[in-house]
Protein backbone atom coordinates (compact mmCIF):
# COMPACT_ATOMS: atom_id res chain seq x y z
CA UNK A 1 0.00 0.00 0.00
CA UNK A 2 3.29 2.57 0.56
CA UNK A 3 5.84 3.20 -1.38
CA UNK A 4 9.43 2.36 0.24
CA UNK A 5 10.03 6.20 1.01
CA UNK A 6 6.66 6.47 2.52
CA UNK A 7 7.42 3.48 4.59
CA UNK A 8 10.79 5.04 5.64
CA UNK A 9 8.58 8.22 6.40
CA UNK A 10 5.68 6.80 8.63
CA UNK A 11 8.48 4.50 10.22
CA UNK A 12 10.80 7.62 11.71
CA UNK A 13 7.76 9.98 12.12
CA UNK A 14 6.36 6.84 14.60
CA UNK A 15 9.83 6.37 16.32
CA UNK A 16 11.07 9.94 16.03
CA UNK A 17 8.02 11.90 16.75
CA UNK A 18 5.56 9.45 18.26
CA UNK A 19 3.43 10.53 15.69
CA UNK A 20 1.46 8.52 12.42
CA UNK A 21 1.39 11.45 9.83
CA UNK A 22 -2.47 11.78 9.22
CA UNK A 23 -1.93 12.23 5.50
CA UNK A 24 -1.07 8.06 4.88
CA UNK A 25 -5.02 7.51 6.23
CA UNK A 26 -5.85 8.80 3.24
CA UNK A 27 -3.85 5.85 1.41
CA UNK A 28 -5.83 2.82 0.06
CA UNK A 29 -9.18 1.83 -0.99
CA UNK A 30 -9.95 1.91 3.21
CA UNK A 31 -8.80 5.11 3.83
CA UNK A 32 -10.47 6.76 0.91
CA UNK A 33 -13.91 4.82 2.24
CA UNK A 34 -13.58 6.18 5.44
CA UNK A 35 -12.63 9.78 4.44
CA UNK A 36 -15.75 9.74 1.92
CA UNK A 37 -17.66 8.79 5.06
CA UNK A 38 -16.64 12.05 6.78
CA UNK A 39 -17.01 14.42 4.08
CA UNK A 40 -20.92 12.55 3.57
CA UNK A 41 -21.65 13.18 7.55
CA UNK A 42 -20.09 16.92 7.58
CA UNK A 43 -21.42 17.43 4.21
CA UNK A 44 -25.46 17.20 6.11
CA UNK A 45 -24.42 19.56 8.63
CA UNK A 46 -25.81 22.78 8.08
CA UNK A 47 -23.39 24.25 10.63
CA UNK A 48 -20.41 22.95 9.86
CA UNK A 49 -16.97 24.23 8.27
CA UNK A 50 -17.90 22.43 4.63
CA UNK A 51 -21.71 24.70 4.98
CA UNK A 52 -19.24 28.15 5.84
CA UNK A 53 -16.38 27.33 3.26
CA UNK A 54 -18.82 26.38 0.24
CA UNK A 55 -21.51 30.09 1.57
CA UNK A 56 -18.22 32.32 1.61
CA UNK A 57 -17.18 30.21 -2.04
CA UNK A 58 -20.48 31.06 -3.52
CA UNK A 59 -20.58 34.62 -1.79
CA UNK A 60 -17.60 35.92 -3.23
CA UNK A 61 -16.47 33.26 -6.33
CA UNK A 62 -16.79 36.41 -8.28
CA UNK A 63 -14.39 38.72 -6.50
CA UNK A 64 -11.64 35.51 -6.56
CA UNK A 65 -12.15 35.17 -10.06
CA UNK A 66 -11.67 38.75 -11.01
CA UNK A 67 -8.19 39.29 -10.23
CA UNK A 68 -7.50 37.57 -13.72
CA UNK A 69 -7.28 39.35 -16.92
CA UNK A 70 -8.19 38.47 -19.80
CA UNK A 71 -9.19 34.86 -18.77
CA UNK A 72 -8.26 32.26 -21.97
CA UNK A 73 -8.90 29.39 -19.49
CA UNK A 74 -8.04 28.52 -15.70
CA UNK A 75 -6.22 25.52 -14.38
CA UNK A 76 -8.76 24.96 -10.92
CA UNK A 77 -5.81 23.40 -8.90
CA UNK A 78 -7.20 21.39 -6.38
CA UNK A 79 -4.59 20.69 -3.49
CA UNK A 80 -5.76 17.57 -1.41
CA UNK A 81 -8.88 17.46 -3.43
CA UNK A 82 -10.79 14.34 -1.59
CA UNK A 83 -14.01 14.04 -3.45
CA UNK A 84 -13.30 17.07 -5.45
CA UNK A 85 -16.96 18.79 -3.70
CA UNK A 86 -15.11 21.64 -1.78
CA UNK A 87 -14.14 23.12 -5.58
CA UNK A 88 -18.11 23.03 -6.59
CA UNK A 89 -19.15 26.59 -5.69
CA UNK A 90 -15.74 28.02 -7.71
CA UNK A 91 -16.72 25.82 -10.46
CA UNK A 92 -20.09 26.32 -11.02
CA UNK A 93 -19.44 30.16 -11.22
CA UNK A 94 -16.97 29.51 -13.74
CA UNK A 95 -19.36 27.26 -15.93
CA UNK A 96 -22.26 29.92 -15.36
CA UNK A 97 -19.87 32.56 -16.35
CA UNK A 98 -18.72 30.55 -19.75
CA UNK A 99 -15.03 30.59 -18.31
CA UNK A 100 -13.39 27.57 -19.68
CA UNK A 101 -11.51 25.16 -16.54
CA UNK A 102 -9.66 22.58 -16.72
CA UNK A 103 -9.88 20.62 -13.33
CA UNK A 104 -6.62 19.72 -11.39
CA UNK A 105 -7.13 17.68 -8.50
CA UNK A 106 -4.00 16.54 -6.36
CA UNK A 107 -3.78 14.23 -3.26
CA UNK A 108 -1.57 11.87 -2.44
CA UNK A 109 -4.09 8.97 -2.56
CA UNK A 110 -5.21 7.52 -6.10
CA UNK A 111 -8.44 6.45 -4.88
CA UNK A 112 -9.63 10.00 -3.95
CA UNK A 113 -8.20 11.14 -7.02
CA UNK A 114 -9.97 8.59 -8.96
CA UNK A 115 -13.48 9.58 -6.75
CA UNK A 116 -12.93 13.38 -7.79
CA UNK A 117 -12.32 12.64 -11.46
CA UNK A 118 -15.37 10.94 -11.27
CA UNK A 119 -17.65 13.22 -9.50
CA UNK A 120 -16.53 15.93 -11.65
CA UNK A 121 -17.22 14.35 -14.71
CA UNK A 122 -20.95 13.75 -13.57
CA UNK A 123 -21.08 17.49 -13.13
CA UNK A 124 -19.42 18.59 -16.06
CA UNK A 125 -19.09 15.88 -18.64
CA UNK A 126 -17.20 18.65 -21.24
CA UNK A 127 -14.40 19.16 -18.37
CA UNK A 128 -11.12 17.76 -18.87
CA UNK A 129 -9.43 17.12 -15.41
CA UNK A 130 -5.81 15.97 -15.40
CA UNK A 131 -5.34 14.24 -11.98
CA UNK A 132 -1.55 14.54 -10.31
CA UNK A 133 -0.60 12.19 -7.30
CA UNK A 134 1.57 14.37 -5.39
CA UNK A 135 2.24 14.60 -1.87
CA UNK A 136 2.57 18.67 -1.33
CA UNK A 137 4.66 18.11 2.05
CA UNK A 138 7.88 17.09 -0.03
CA UNK A 139 8.43 20.07 -2.13
CA UNK A 140 7.53 22.84 -4.72
CA UNK A 141 5.84 21.37 -8.29
CA UNK A 142 6.76 24.30 -10.19
CA UNK A 143 7.53 21.51 -13.17
CA UNK A 144 3.60 20.86 -12.59
CA UNK A 145 2.28 24.07 -12.34
CA UNK A 146 4.72 25.43 -14.96
CA UNK A 147 3.32 22.84 -17.93
CA UNK A 148 -0.44 23.49 -17.23
CA UNK A 149 0.13 26.89 -18.11
CA UNK A 150 2.02 26.58 -21.71
CA UNK A 151 -1.01 27.00 -23.18
CA UNK A 152 -2.01 29.79 -21.99
CA UNK A 153 -4.10 28.92 -19.56
CA UNK A 154 -3.63 30.72 -15.87
CA UNK A 155 -3.46 28.76 -12.32
CA UNK A 156 -6.15 29.40 -9.40
CA UNK A 157 -4.60 26.91 -6.58
CA UNK A 158 -7.16 25.93 -3.66
CA UNK A 159 -6.14 24.30 -0.51
CA UNK A 160 -9.64 24.00 1.02
CA UNK A 161 -11.13 22.02 3.98
CA UNK A 162 -9.11 23.28 6.51
CA UNK A 163 -5.95 21.63 5.42
CA UNK A 164 -3.59 23.68 6.21
CA UNK A 165 -4.47 23.21 9.90
CA UNK A 166 -3.59 19.63 9.57
CA UNK A 167 -0.18 20.32 8.85
CA UNK A 168 2.80 19.63 11.49
CA UNK A 169 4.99 22.20 9.65
CA UNK A 170 2.79 25.00 7.57
CA UNK A 171 5.38 26.91 6.48
CA UNK A 172 7.41 24.44 4.92
CA UNK A 173 4.06 24.20 2.94
CA UNK A 174 3.12 27.28 1.92
CA UNK A 175 6.67 27.48 1.02
CA UNK A 176 5.77 24.45 -1.64
CA UNK A 177 2.95 26.40 -2.72
CA UNK A 178 4.87 29.74 -2.82
CA UNK A 179 7.96 28.40 -4.96
CA UNK A 180 5.19 26.69 -7.50
CA UNK A 181 3.58 30.22 -7.96
CA UNK A 182 4.69 33.09 -10.59
CA UNK A 183 3.35 36.28 -9.88
CA UNK A 184 0.34 35.72 -12.09
CA UNK A 185 -1.01 32.88 -10.09
CA UNK A 186 -3.18 32.86 -6.98
CA UNK A 187 -3.96 30.76 -4.14
CA UNK A 188 -6.94 30.18 -2.42
CA UNK A 189 -6.75 28.94 1.52
CA UNK A 190 -9.56 28.02 3.92
CA UNK A 191 -8.99 28.05 7.42
CA UNK A 192 -11.11 26.93 10.88
CA UNK A 193 -11.10 30.08 13.20
CA UNK A 194 -10.50 29.54 17.01
CA UNK A 195 -13.82 30.60 19.39
CA UNK A 196 -12.98 29.21 22.96
CA UNK A 197 -16.51 29.26 23.53
CA UNK A 198 -17.26 26.87 21.25
CA UNK A 199 -14.36 24.87 21.65
CA UNK A 200 -16.45 21.77 23.73
CA UNK A 201 -18.89 22.03 20.38
CA UNK A 202 -15.57 21.27 17.97
CA UNK A 203 -13.94 18.48 20.06
CA UNK A 204 -17.33 16.74 19.33
CA UNK A 205 -17.14 16.77 15.86
CA UNK A 206 -13.54 14.77 16.34
CA UNK A 207 -15.37 12.53 18.76
CA UNK A 208 -17.39 10.52 15.92
CA UNK A 209 -17.34 7.22 14.70
CA UNK A 210 -16.37 8.53 10.98
CA UNK A 211 -13.70 10.60 12.61
CA UNK A 212 -12.14 7.58 14.67
CA UNK A 213 -12.60 5.07 11.68
CA UNK A 214 -10.37 7.36 9.86
CA UNK A 215 -7.46 8.20 11.92
CA UNK A 216 -7.22 4.53 13.19
CA UNK A 217 -6.67 3.63 9.59
CA UNK A 218 -2.95 3.42 9.78
CA UNK A 219 -3.02 1.94 12.90
CA UNK A 220 -4.97 -0.45 12.25
CA UNK A 221 -2.95 -1.77 9.26
CA UNK A 222 -0.16 -1.91 11.48
CA UNK A 223 -1.37 -4.16 13.44
CA UNK A 224 -2.73 -1.77 16.68
CA UNK A 225 -6.37 -2.76 17.58
CA UNK A 226 -9.01 -1.04 19.15
CA UNK A 227 -8.85 -3.01 22.27
CA UNK A 228 -4.97 -2.13 22.82
CA UNK A 229 -6.06 1.50 24.28
CA UNK A 230 -8.82 4.39 23.53
CA UNK A 231 -9.24 7.11 21.38
CA UNK A 232 -9.02 10.27 22.68
CA UNK A 233 -9.24 14.13 21.52
CA UNK A 234 -8.21 17.37 23.48
CA UNK A 235 -7.62 20.56 23.17
CA UNK A 236 -4.62 22.42 22.91
CA UNK A 237 -4.76 25.40 25.00
CA UNK A 238 -0.82 26.24 24.31
CA UNK A 239 -0.67 25.25 20.03
CA UNK A 240 -4.58 26.16 19.81
CA UNK A 241 -5.38 22.69 18.06
CA UNK A 242 -7.35 19.65 18.56
CA UNK A 243 -5.02 16.70 19.42
CA UNK A 244 -6.10 13.37 18.34
CA UNK A 245 -4.18 10.38 20.35
CA UNK A 246 -4.34 6.44 20.43
CA UNK A 247 -3.82 6.12 24.43
CA UNK A 248 -2.22 2.50 24.76
CA UNK A 249 -3.71 0.43 27.80
CA UNK A 250 -1.19 -2.39 27.44
CA UNK A 251 1.88 -2.83 25.79
CA UNK A 252 2.23 -3.47 22.30
CA UNK A 253 4.90 -4.87 20.35
CA UNK A 254 4.45 -4.98 16.19
CA UNK A 255 6.73 -5.56 13.31
CA UNK A 256 6.68 -3.06 10.16
CA UNK A 257 8.69 -3.67 7.31
CA UNK A 258 10.87 -5.98 9.57
CA UNK A 259 11.17 -2.81 11.94
CA UNK A 260 10.26 -3.64 15.16
CA UNK A 261 8.35 -1.04 17.09
CA UNK A 262 7.20 -1.11 20.70
CA UNK A 263 4.77 0.52 22.59
CA UNK A 264 3.95 0.77 26.76
CA UNK A 265 1.28 0.96 28.88
CA UNK A 266 0.10 4.21 28.65
CA UNK A 267 2.21 5.27 25.63
CA UNK A 268 0.71 7.99 23.08
CA UNK A 269 0.76 7.74 20.07
CA UNK A 270 -0.41 11.06 17.90
CA UNK A 271 -2.86 10.62 15.26
CA UNK A 272 -4.00 14.47 14.28
CA UNK A 273 -3.91 17.92 14.67
CA UNK A 274 -6.08 20.57 13.63
CA UNK A 275 -4.55 24.28 14.27
CA UNK A 276 -7.44 26.82 14.81
CA UNK A 277 -6.32 30.21 13.40
CA UNK A 278 -7.43 33.43 14.59
CA UNK A 279 -7.24 36.19 11.40
CA UNK A 280 -4.26 37.52 12.82
CA UNK A 281 -2.17 34.86 13.25
CA UNK A 282 -3.32 33.60 9.77
CA UNK A 283 -2.46 36.82 7.78
CA UNK A 284 0.76 36.63 9.80
CA UNK A 285 1.32 33.01 9.13
CA UNK A 286 0.93 34.26 5.33
CA UNK A 287 2.78 37.00 5.39
CA UNK A 288 6.12 35.41 6.67
CA UNK A 289 5.71 32.63 4.40
CA UNK A 290 6.43 35.53 1.41
CA UNK A 291 2.77 36.48 0.29
CA UNK A 292 0.35 39.17 -0.28
CA UNK A 293 -2.90 38.79 0.38
CA UNK A 294 -5.58 39.75 -2.50
CA UNK A 295 -8.72 39.26 -0.52
CA UNK A 296 -9.82 38.11 2.96
CA UNK A 297 -13.45 37.10 4.31
CA UNK A 298 -14.77 35.51 7.29
CA UNK A 299 -18.28 33.95 8.09
CA UNK A 300 -21.06 36.14 9.81
CA UNK A 301 -20.11 34.13 13.07
CA UNK A 302 -16.39 34.43 12.78
CA UNK A 303 -15.48 30.68 12.53
CA UNK A 304 -14.17 30.14 9.42
CA UNK A 305 -12.03 32.42 6.76
CA UNK A 306 -10.97 31.98 3.37
CA UNK A 307 -7.70 33.81 1.73
CA UNK A 308 -6.94 34.89 -1.45
CA UNK A 309 -3.38 35.44 -2.22
CA UNK A 310 -0.29 35.48 -4.38
CA UNK A 311 3.82 35.28 -3.50
CA UNK A 312 4.91 38.15 -2.79
CA UNK A 313 7.77 39.62 -5.62
CA UNK A 314 11.03 40.30 -4.32
CA UNK A 315 11.60 44.14 -3.83
CA UNK A 316 15.46 45.40 -4.39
Amino acid sequence: MFSPSQISELITAIKGRGEIPVKFDYVGEIGAKRWSAIAQKRGEDKHGINKAEADLLNAKAGAFIAPFNNIKKLNIIDIGAGDGSSALPLLNFLKATNIEFRYVPVDISQELLDLAVNNIKNIFPEVISKPVKLDFELGNFADITYQLKIDGSQNLMLLLGSTLGNQSDRQRILTNFRDSMTSEDFLIIGVELVNLNKIDKIIQQYCVKEVEDLVLTVAEYLGIQRSDGKYEVRFNNENSQIEGYFHFLKDKNLEFSKEKIVFERDDKILLFRSLKFTEWIFAKTLAEAGYRIEILTTSPEKGYSLVMCQPQRFTY
